[in-house]
């Protein structure tokens, strides 16, 4: 595996300060407009107790305001261990988009399988484990360090990862959202083969030309 692999692309980093950048906005805020900003970017389809397609928008923006800093290193570790190594297929613009993708599907299924209830969601947990989805594809890697996953390789690297996705939902207490969690995973996993890119062909220094 080639070392550069490991290195944290500069749009990894620029959402990553965007996301704590939010979180800094969050600590420094008086209490009254810390809640108004957990209100009006967090997600929750029933506010007031009856369904509001206004709110649809909190789909977006809540992937980007989490519950605290520790919320926040949680994912941001796993961005930071699992991002270089799907950017390579996915990158700029596309993998930021993949990654609010995946948000935005957690989200939904998280108020689906919630249908009726009223609970602010915050949180990029879903597009992180989008990434985790798409991680089935080159986290996978045989002996020669390259990854060619079978199909059987993928089902039993998707049931490892809802295995720890019910261990977070025990160990929080009801406080993580695995349907998000789910959602994220198993849009990442439909997305990751229908967005990902050629990689990137090496020049080489000379050119040929045919007579």
């Amino acid at each position: 595996m080639n070392n550069s692999s490991f290195t944290l692309p500069p749009v990894v980093l620029r959402l990553l300060m965007v996301l704590a950048t939010v979180q800094l906005i969050r600590t420094v805020l008086p209490p009254d407009l810390d809640s108004m900003l957990i209100f009006f970017l967090g997600f929750d389809l029933f506010r007031g107790g009856q369904f509001d397609s206004l709110w649809l928008y909190g789909a977006v923006t809540s992937v980007f305001v989490h519950g605290g800093w520790w919320h926040l290193l949680a994912n941001a570790l796993w961005i930071v261990v699992v991002s270089p190594q799907i950017f390579p297929h996915i990158r700029g613009r596309r993998f930021v988009a993949f990654f609010i993708l995946t948000g935005i599907a957690g989200a939904l299924v998280h108020a689906g399988l919630n249908w009726g209830e009223s609970a602010i969601l915050v949180g990029a947990s879903g597009a992180v484990f989008g990434l985790l989805g798409a991680g089935a594809f080159v986290l996978i890697r045989g002996q020669d360090g390259f990854s060619n996953p079978s199909g059987k390789d993928i089902l039993q690297y998707v049931l490892m990862m809802m295995i720890v996705n019910l261990g977070y939902a025990m160990l929080s207490g009801g406080n993580v959202s695995w349907e998000a969690h789910a959602g994220g995973f198993f849009a990442g996993l439909v997305l990751f083969p229908m967005m990902r890119q050629r990689p990137p062909v090496e020049k080489d220094d000379f050119r040929v030309v045919s007579d």
